[in-house]
């Protein structure tokens, strides 16, 4: 996106959208165009690509044995092969979207199911990105993720 550029098969729409495109950038830059087109056609890039599925996955295992680790047995950990999120569903009593706001007032942040649906289906579950390089803050903050989930058990 940090590009400008993009392609779009439109059908139908393609005039409105051709319309929508030129008054908000005037033209896309060719050169760019050209470049990104090399640039995504070499290997270099797949090399890329394969490095940062790799580490992403290895990411989200480090976070899985974490969030095993430090978080009550009560919470189910939705694991899959795709991706760097991990569902988390909590008990039966709890609500993600609470959960949520507190572990904001410590700087932790987590995407509650309700935004992800209009109904309430999913308020026990959060979304979990394990996208990030771990470390020590990251471990506490699984472990103060985990210490709230506790307090509101009881």
């Amino acid at each position: 996106p940090g590009f400008r550029i993009g392609w779009l098969a439109a059908g139908k729409h393609a005039r409105t959208i051709q319309r929508l495109q030129l008054m908000s950038t005037l033209s896309t830059s060719s050169p760019m165009q050209l470049a990104l087109v090399d640039y995504l056609s070499t290997r270099r890039y797949d090399v890329h690509l394969r490095r940062l599925r790799r580490q992403l996955a290895e990411r989200k295992q480090q976070a899985w044995q974490l969030l095993l680790r430090h978080l009550s047995a009560d919470v189910k950990i939705h694991h899959n092969n795709s991706g760097y999120f991990l569902w988390l569903e909590l008990p039966e009593s709890m609500d993600a979207g609470e959960l949520t706001a507190q572990a904001l007032a410590h700087q932790i942040s987590i995407a509650p199911g309700k935004m992800f649906s209009t109904s309430d289906t999913w308020k026990r579950f959060f979304r979990f990105n394990t996208a990030w390089q771990w470390g020590e803050s990251e471990e506490s903050a699984v472990k103060q993720l985990g210490q709230l989930i506790r307090e509101q058990l009881k």
